[in-house]
């Protein structure tokens, strides 16, 4: 069977019609967030669970038995699409993020994924070298497969992308940049970095940063989450769940915290500096978008948080005002804000209004089809036919 083309999809294939610089300037919506999310609904119903007795294998069987046994479809490179606004209610596909799944489009093989990061990376008080190792392998590895496959769609499918701006993100540490940074590529400009927040920070960063800018299509700071640390000592009790347990309650500290989110806004100003065209984003994880908005992945997170406001109103306009000024400098600064839940266009109302510019800039990730996945390879095939 002949693969299908990913500039068959209904974004490429309006951009390149009309001639038109990026996906930002154009007023139809042929790959919407209600397409891609009918889509990814229906593709996530025909697929198998992840096998239990694979979920529960420990960090160093799970190298050996998953990540290293072909078991994963596509061998774990799985992409999620993120959206950007355009206009009131319109959301369109901008891109994708690789993540990991083996057979569930909605979740990873839990816990032995998350297991196996956390013992690989910074996370862990004895953090094993040989796992470390493993992740990294895995990160480059999944790095070359994603660019293999964009390589198979031909040089002026490729061009089409390029000019719509199509960027598929791998996911980083920080203290795995310098060995993304040597993986021989063909389509750097095509592929964007994430810099997730496993690792701490090693001491050439920024520098780590600009270069990562200078090769690929972009850099996105990962999982931004405040930290107690972050309110100068206001303490609170945390949200609750319908059953009374502590819901999303922040740590005193967290790698990705505002103080290194700016840091990275600064290192972004730095990139743009050199190159104007330079792109990124700052993503707001979960916990940041239930005290900022009000809204999580739980069915209950809605009203667990407005029961929380109306108990803490003075900590949660410090969060909510904080969480503005981050989001402000960040816009400022050219980077896009990307929430990593689904919500509705009224639950940021209030952020478009103390940040006007920030309608332009502003993206979500999921959206309607929620934690599912695709394949990377089946990506052409389930979006191709423009709705």
């Amino acid at each position: 069977m002949r693969r299908p083309k990913l500039c068959a999809m209904g974004t490429i294939h309006v951009l390149v019609r009309r001639g038109l610089p990026g996906p930002r300037t154009f007023d139809a919506a042929p790959v919407s967030e209600t397409v891609v999310a009918r889509k990814l609904e229906a593709y996530a119903a025909t697929c198998n669970a992840n096998d239990p007795s694979l979920c529960n294998l420990s960090p160093s069987d799970f190298v050996s038995r998953v990540l290293c046994g072909g078991v994963s479809v596509d061998d774990g490179d799985w992409v999620q699409p993120l959206f950007f606004q355009c206009g009131e209610g319109i959301w369109l596909l901008r891109g994708f993020e690789v993540l990991y799944r083996m057979s569930d489009a909605r979740c990873v093989p839990y816990p032995a994924f998350v297991d196996f990061v956390y013992a690989a990376t910074d996370q862990a008080q004895n953090m094993d070298g040989s796992l470390r190792r493993a992740f990294q392998e895995h990160t480059t590895s999944s790095l070359r497969r994603v660019d293999a496959r964009l390589t198979t769609l031909g040089k002026q499918c490729l061009e089409d992308m390029l000019r719509a701006g199509l960027l598929t993100a791998v996911n980083a540490t920080a203290k795995q940049l310098p060995a993304i940074l040597e993986v021989p590529l063909r389509n750097e400009k095509l592929l964007a970095i994430e810099e997730t927040e496993y690792d701490t920070a090693p001491a050439d960063l920024t520098e780590l940063r600009l270069r990562v800018w200078r090769r690929f299509g972009a850099l996105s700071l990962d999982d931004v989450k405040p930290a107690l640390s972050d309110f100068g000592g206001v303490r609170f009790s945390p949200p609750l769940t319908p059953a009374g347990a502590p819901f999303k309650a922040l740590a005193e500290t967290t790698q990705h915290d505002l103080r290194f989110a700016r840091r990275f806004i600064d290192d972004f100003r730095l990139a743009r500096r050199a190159d104007p065209k330079a792109r990124g984003d700052i993503k707001l994880d979960e916990e940041f978008c239930c005290y900022l908005l009000g809204v999580g992945h739980a069915p209950f997170a809605r009203e667990s948080m407005r029961a929380w406001r109306r108990l803490h109103p003075a900590a949660s306009e410090r969060i909510r005002s904080s969480g503005a000024a981050l989001i402000s400098e960040a816009v400022a600064a050219g980077l896009g804000v990307c929430f990593e839940v689904s919500f509705a266009d009224g639950d940021v109302r209030w952020l478009t209004s103390l940040v006007p510019s920030l309608g332009e800039h502003l993206c979500k990730q999921g959206g309607q089809s929620g934690s599912a996945a695709l394949p990377h390879s089946m990506v052409a095939q389930a979006l191709g036919a423009p709705q």
